[in-house]
């Protein structure tokens, strides 16, 4: 059983060690550092992958990639929703907002010998500057203390094989949207009888019936507002986001990792 340590005893048990041997000095001062790095409580999570690599990359790891752009998402309120919009639209937003704008949606495919296309990156970017590194994003449920392992991290359920960024405004809309449509629809389903054409409009192949498209960028009927929502890497499972933050500390981009590529390996 864990048992809960007072850091306060430590110091005082090392602190009788001070008339020891110099070569026990820098033991215990060594031991008294690696105590005080497990008594911090953490302010974020870093990736352990450079989403960079594969930006400014065209292939990685023998995988081609090709950049997809599906235009753009409106943030009236900066707060944004990263979830499986079909089962899962009522998440809360994340707790670091953007500047409200408009901002393109930019999507990386693998091209993978043996699993066709998958979409490996789904990046919202706020500017064309360069991150230096990859924070986890966060919902106001998320305890990052609770991250003890470094395989450890808070991502999304998918459930539907999709993904998707939005504005939280938008997603309370989308909401709506939805339940008028189950009203006039009670034996209905919103993907076959409404969503199924708009990702069809994205088809690669329109002549093609079992082309059934891979993305939508859906405006939301009588507003400003949209959603997206697109495949999401080998399909159902969870998913972590990451901001990307360049060198002066403001915020670049948002990255959904679907773990098709740079996946970290852990023993």
């Amino acid at each position: 059983m864990r048992k809960l340590i007072s850091f306060g005893i430590i110091l005082s048990i090392l602190s009788c060690n001070f008339s020891d041997k110099k070569a026990e000095d820098q033991k215990d001062n060594e031991m008294f550092r690696l105590l005080k790095k497990k008594t911090e409580k953490k302010t974020e999570v870093l990736s352990l992958t450079d989403y960079n690599q594969i930006f400014d990359n065209k292939v990685i790891e023998g995988t081609p990639i090709e950049l997809l752009e599906i235009g753009d998402l409106f943030l009236p309120s900066g707060q944004i929703v990263v979830c499986d919009p079909l089962i899962y639209s009522e998440t809360p937003p994340l707790i670091r907002t953007a500047t409200p704008g408009t901002y393109p949606i930019k999507i990386y495919v693998a091209k993978t010998k043996n699993s066709g296309d998958r979409y490996a990156i789904a990046k919202l970017e706020f500017s064309d500057k360069k991150a230096e590194k990859w924070v986890m994003a966060l919902t106001a449920e998320d305890d990052i203390n609770e991250l003890t392992n470094e395989a450890d991290y808070f991502g999304f359920p998918v459930g539907t094989g999709l993904g998707g960024f939005f504005d939280f405004q938008a997603g309370k809309e989308y909401q709506k949207f939805e339940a008028d449509f189950m009203k006039k629809h009670p034996d209905g389903n919103i993907y076959d009888d409404f969503l199924a054409e708009e990702f069809k409009k994205n088809a690669k192949d329109q002549s093609n019936p079992t082309d059934y498209g891979d993305w939508i960028n859906f405006q939301l009927p009588n507003s400003a507002l949209n959603i997206t929502m697109f495949h999401s890497g080998y399909g159902d499972g969870m998913y972590p986001s990451y901001w990307g933050i360049d060198k002066d500390g403001e915020i670049v981009s948002l990255v959904i990792d679907f773990l098709v590529l740079l996946v970290p390996e852990f023993e």
